[in-house]
């Protein structure tokens, strides 16, 4: 499952991670990447452990909080990773999965993945997020302030950049539910439920949905 998420951060939270990544020095993205990536991974980044981070870390999270269509498909259990990447002209990453397990000396696993646009599409050539999709790829390049969450098993690369700057948060949660289709079918589930809140008729319906979504959790949840 592919989720878009419109408007995730408002225009002030923008702003401020803006601000505080102006004046960071980012280094080479080759860095977090394993000796398998090193040749597909060109790009730059804040890394998780800079002290920039910790503001930025608790903006994005408090955004992803309040975002129910995330809480709904994540059942997000603690974060694993986060970083600020960024992109310029002959830049890209090429096709991949994200690593399973992050984090130092704790180790995480990585069940869902994120991406949060700081810049405009269109002061950008390039740079779209494109996902392995049968014979082709499904490739998304979304507003400023927007994210997009994914199965971070998922191949996936962000095609190479022409011109301008294409700069983005990007982050892994464990989730409490470690596999995908069973994420995808407890949002699926709550979705429907948002459909019949407020109709009188929908009552038994709604008390079936409950049960099955809660269920469902029951049996799958990783505390």
């Amino acid at each position: 499952m592919i989720l878009t998420l419109p408007d995730l951060v408002t225009p002030d939270e923008l702003a401020l991670i803006k601000r505080l990544v102006a004046n960071v020095e980012f280094t080479e993205g080759k860095a977090t990447a394993g000796e398998l990536l090193h040749k597909a991974k060109n790009n730059q980044q804040i890394p998780c452990n800079h002290p920039v981070m910790t503001e930025v870390t608790g903006l994005v999270m408090k955004a992803l909080g309040r975002c129910d269509a995330f809480m709904s498909a994540a059942q997000p259990r603690r974060l694993a990773s986060m970083l600020v990447s960024r992109y310029r002209p002959g830049m890209a990453y090429g096709m991949h999965v994200d690593a399973p397990i992050m984090g130092e000396p704790n180790h995480v696993r990585s069940d869902v993945s994120f991406t949060l646009f700081l810049n405009e599409p269109d002061t950008y050539q390039g740079g779209e997020l494109a996902f392995e999709a049968g014979g082709g790829e499904t490739a998304f390049k979304l507003p400023a302030r927007s994210a997009i969450c994914y199965s971070t098993g998922q191949l996936h690369r962000v095609r190479p950049v022409e011109q301008g700057e294409r700069l983005a948060v990007v982050g892994w949660v464990q989730s409490l539910v470690r596999e995908p289709a069973v994420r995808e079918l407890l949002h699926d589930l709550s979705e429907a439920r948002e459909q019949l809140v407020g109709q009188e008729s929908a009552s038994r319906a709604l008390e079936l949905i409950n049960k099955s979504y809660f269920n469902l959790l029951r049996q799958h949840a990783e505390p």
